[in-house]
């Protein structure tokens, strides 16, 4: 199947990198996964049972598919162009890394593959954690958005009707993955209204 980065920022929203790696994987595409020392201070405070990086690996099946890239290795396989993937998402990607990515700063991996995605010409998807916006924020997201990124917040899909917050992050999930190019089982497509 494919293969996808996943970068995870040091921004609120860590549930939904978990979920967006489980998808991947469980679609049986490779992840290549680098995230950040803030990141993982964040799943270890918004993700049920992860006191630690061992605990977090643990949430996903396949494993076998995830490949676990160091944020310091900038000689990793994903700062090169000539290593085919099939695009990347940063979920969720804070300010910081936006600004960073915005002006070409490729001071670690993650910078550095999101820097690639987007000279390869591939799909980046970002999903920004930050509200609200100021102009700097909103030019940095301009910035990307000229340069092919893909700009999806993480927004909650409120005519689905969820019925709780794990189907509301499913959903959002599932519109990352479309972003992506991934069709998934948790995308939500509007049928229209019902006519009686």
């Amino acid at each position: 199947m494919g293969r996808y980065v996943v970068g995870i920022s040091g921004a609120s929203g860590a549930i939904l990198a978990v979920k967006s790696i489980e998808a991947l994987l469980q679609l049986n595409h490779h992840v290549e996964l680098v995230l950040s020392a803030p990141a993982m201070q964040t799943v270890i405070y918004e993700v049920p049972h992860v006191t630690n990086r061992n605990d977090f690996l643990q949430l996903f099946s396949n494993r076998e598919l995830l490949s676990i890239h160091k944020n310091s290795d900038i000689g990793s396989v994903i700062a090169s162009g000539s290593y085919k993937t099939d695009g990347m998402v940063i979920v969720p990607c804070s300010m910081a890394t936006v600004s960073a990515i915005s002006m070409g700063l490729s001071d670690n991996l993650l910078r550095r593959a999101a820097d690639v995605t987007i000279k390869e010409r591939r799909p980046l998807v970002i999903v920004p954690r930050e509200s609200p916006l100021h102009s700097i924020h909103l030019n940095n997201l301009l910035t990307l958005a000229k340069n092919g990124a893909i700009i999806a917040p993480p927004l909650p899909l409120w005519y689905m009707k969820p019925k709780n917050l794990d189907e509301m992050e499913n959903a959002i999930v599932g519109k990352i993955l479309s972003c992506l190019g991934v069709t998934s089982p948790l995308e939500e497509r509007w049928e229209g209204y019902l006519s009686e």
